[in-house]
């Protein structure tokens, strides 16, 4: 990893991302309620036509880290109780620049993880322009494992063993 992670600075994301979870826990569409599924291929197909055409300078990794910020601000103005319930999980480091947009990882999630190999939005903590963190809470690990495992372009890996918040 470029940059070392200080998770104690992620507190209120954290926070948020443990609420979202269970305030979403018996809601029939948990995931991708905060972004658009499938995004990060539109936007490389965006960056594309741009230089095709020479339109201007498009910068595709500042246009992710507004869009990765929007979504978490967003999902921080949400009305939602703070649980006071632990939640283990892991920190999932996703390289952007890594995927293969190849939706070996979506087939064998279920969707869980997008077919660019983007975990759902609910999770997202912070984007440092090339790696999205995300905290997959412990009920997914087993799920992102095997993401992980399908992965060809090596875009997925675990960053934190298990914690706890």
């Amino acid at each position: 990893m470029e940059k070392e992670l200080e998770l104690n600075s992620f507190n209120e994301i954290l926070n948020n991302v443990k609420s979202l979870y269970f305030f979403n826990l018996n809601v029939d569409k948990r995931f991708w309620q905060h972004a658009e599924y499938d995004f990060l291929i539109r936007f490389l197909h965006e960056s594309s036509k741009i230089k095709e055409h020479k339109k201007r300078v498009d910068n595709y990794s500042s246009r992710l880290r507004s869009y990765f910020d929007k979504v978490i601000q967003n999902r921080l103005k949400l009305d939602i109780n703070k649980s006071s319930l632990k939640l283990e999980g892991k920190i999932l480091a996703f390289n952007v620049h890594l995927t293969m947009f190849d939706s070996l990882s979506e087939g064998e999630t279920g969707d869980f993880i997008d077919g660019c190999d983007t975990p759902p939005p609910e999770f997202w903590i912070y984007f440092d322009g090339e790696n999205l963190y995300s905290f997959i809470s412990a009920e997914f690990i087993e799920i992102v494992n095997s993401a992980i495992d399908v992965s060809m372009g090596e875009s997925l890996v675990w960053y934190t063993d298990l914690i706890e918040m």
